[in-house]
């Protein structure tokens, strides 16, 4: 990290930070777009998409302000962000689920740039920069509207959704599971009546070979004495 000379010199690394932020979420907002199945979340995600655009072009506007350029930093922290959406993006197959897991995401981003344009837009006032403050502090409203606006949508209707689905998905295992005890005790109970009625037929032919058999040595045992008599 490169030294930081004064406060004014930590305001124009924050502004550069904040430009390649707002640049990243450009290119990864049409993708949560497409993502999302909620008519509201993607017609949020669209809107923030415009005021994304403008707030590149006001972080811009903030740094001519300076008498600074755009330095090609780039934010570490919303490339963490984006590549944890991109990962919960892919953890969900779709519907309900999928758009709760997009808010959650979009929401870590919206905390991050409250967090950031609040604190730059303080420094700003503190140095004297007030047009540079306005534009910081113009953005910051509307970051704040799009969080709200998001938890608006969560609450109203997709946390239901996604509850809804998943009790849906329990009791639909727990139909299967008891499905699956009861073919179980199914087939142990004709098992069981199937051996109740081999059982005694096993012992019936037990018996009849051993009544068999002791005739048969009855019988052998009476030629033997016959013919010992003849002799």
């Amino acid at each position: 990290m490169a030294e930081v000379a004064s406060l004014r010199n930590h305001l124009v690394d924050e502004l550069n930070d904040l430009l390649n932020a707002e640049q990243q979420l450009i290119e990864a907002l049409p993708k949560m777009v497409d993502k999302a199945s909620d008519r509201q979340l993607k017609a949020a995600f669209r809107s923030h998409l415009a005021q994304t655009r403008a707030h590149e072009k006001r972080v811009g506007q903030a740094l001519k302000k300076l008498g600074e350029e755009a330095n090609g930093k780039t934010c570490e922290a919303m490339e963490g962000l984006l590549e944890e959406g991109e990962e919960l993006m892919s953890g969900a197959d779709g519907g309900a689920l999928l758009d709760a897991m997009l808010i959650t995401a979009a929401q870590k981003v919206e905390h991050y740039e409250i967090a950031t344009y609040g604190t730059v837009r303080t420094y700003a006032r503190v140095l004297g920069e007030r047009g540079v403050a306005t534009l910081l502090d113009q953005t910051l409203r509307e970051e704040k509207a799009a969080d709200k606006t998001l938890t608006s949508i969560a609450e109203g209707s997709v946390n239901k959704r996604a509850s809804k689905e998943w009790h849906e998905q329990a009791s639909m295992l727990e139909s299967g599971s008891t499905m699956l005890q009861r073919g179980a005790r199914l087939v142990g109970s004709t098992v069981g009546a199937a051996m109740k009625r081999v059982m005694p037929a096993q012992a019936s032919d037990r018996r009849t070979r051993r009544s068999t058999g002791s005739r048969s040595r009855n019988g052998r045992r009476s030629r033997t004495r016959s013919k010992s008599r003849g002799r």
